[in-house]
């Protein structure tokens, strides 16, 4: 399964986004477009903290957990995992 940290985090609050795109970066997740990042393994805890953290709501930043994502070779490749 895939899991997918979506957000959309409002001009005013630019210093937020930047700096949770710095975290998942740290956190290991795979940059699917500006404000789709996702990881193959169970990471929700960690971005409720993050939320939590940075006071988005659950429209800012979203949690979606998926079991295809299309073509995702690049994707597995990334992560070391089998294709």
């Amino acid at each position: 399964k895939w899991r997918l940290v979506i957000f959309d985090i409002a001009q005013m609050k630019k210093i937020y986004r930047e700096a949770l795109r710095g975290k998942l970066k740290e956190l290991g997740f795979y940059c699917l477009q500006k404000s789709i990042w996702l990881h193959p393994f169970d990471c929700e805890t960690e971005i409720e903290l993050l939320r939590d953290f940075f006071g988005l709501s659950e429209k800012e930043l979203r949690f979606v957990v998926a079991d295809s994502i299309g073509n995702d070779n690049e994707i597995k490749t990334h992560f070391n995992l089998t294709i």
